[in-house]
């Protein structure tokens, strides 16, 4: 009887991601995909958070609250992340998973949520997605932050990679997802040089998304999504102001392709947070804090 009990509370918990909100969050409809999200403050400036990959909305609030004192701060989760539904991968011609499709998805959300004069802060992958729509739609956007951008290809798709595209992958990768989730949890310690800040709690609130409701299905579609993205013909046409923050211990994002990057734009600042790996806003959130607002005050 028990394990009956226990088994149907966890059929329960899964039926809806709205079962995990937090009481600040909030859900919108963007291209037909529940998408959640997180809104502080007022003012003219937005400041619009995009999350890195295997995280969401929870991973910027520690520092929401204090961002909401310069102007509004919203942040977002991503299809496949956080409380967000999981789609399939084919929403009116957009794979959602996929780079090209998380720009399109963030587009939409910003055209509902009518933002304006952005400040666009993308960590990590989300520095990939914030640098991508500010390239193609600039009209919104007043301001680029850049925290340990994955702004490069990671190269040719591995064998594992080509095999799950497969009908025989795509069937077989029920049977994988527990070791990609231990995956997750080593992940977790390489992404912070002090060892310390990660806690059981910590731990939970990056495992909360195993809990959503076809977890495991956008897990697939994000894993075999295409990410390739010609950055080099996006510099070409980008004149937006940017500033790029990288932690000095990051084992994550290499320093030397952030910085090759950032030599091939035309205005752009470069703060490195000494101590840190590769979550600046939470390991070093007053370091991370004081260097968006010294570059909202005295470069723009």
């Amino acid at each position: 009887m028990k394990k009956f009990l226990k088994t149907f509370l966890i059929v329960i918990l899964l039926i809806v991601s709205e079962t995990f909100a937090d009481s600040d969050s909030k859900f919108v409809d963007v291209l037909n995909i529940k998408i959640h999200y997180k809104d502080f403050g007022t003012g003219d400036i937005t400041f619009l958070l995009i999350h890195g990959f295997g995280t969401g909305t929870f991973s910027f609030d520690p520092i929401m609250d204090d961002l909401s004192k310069y102007g509004r701060v919203v942040a977002l989760d991503l299809p496949g992340f956080g409380l967000s539904e999981r789609p399939s991968n084919n929403i009116g011609g957009i794979n959602p998973y996929s780079r090209s499709g998380q720009v399109e998805v963030l587009r939409a959300f910003i055209e509902k949520l009518d933002l304006n004069n952005i400040i666009l802060v993308g960590h990590s992958m989300g520095g990939s997605i914030a640098f991508i729509y500010a390239s193609k739609y600039p009209e919104r956007i007043k301001a680029v932050i850049l925290e340990a951008p994955a702004v490069f290809n990671e190269g040719s798709d591995t064998l594992l990679l080509k095999f799950l595209r497969t009908k025989v992958g795509k069937f077989l990768f029920p049977l994988l997802v527990k070791p990609l989730t231990y995956s997750l949890e080593k992940l977790i310690y390489k992404a912070y040089y002090d060892k310390t800040i990660i806690t059981e709690e910590l731990k939970k609130k990056y495992k909360r998304a195993l809990l959503v409701k076809d977890w495991e299905k956008g897990l697939y579609y994000l894993i075999t999504a295409s990410n390739y993205v010609n950055y080099d013909e996006l510099i070409q046409n980008y004149h937006i102001k940017t500033l790029i923050i990288i932690g000095s211990k990051d084992e994550i994002v290499p320093k030397e392709k952030v910085l090759s990057f950032a030599s091939k734009l035309k205005e752009v600042e470069i703060i490195e947070i000494d101590n840190c790996g590769h979550i600046p806003h939470e390991e070093k959130l007053k370091e991370f804090l004081d260097s968006i607002i010294y570059f909202c005050q005295y470069k723009l």
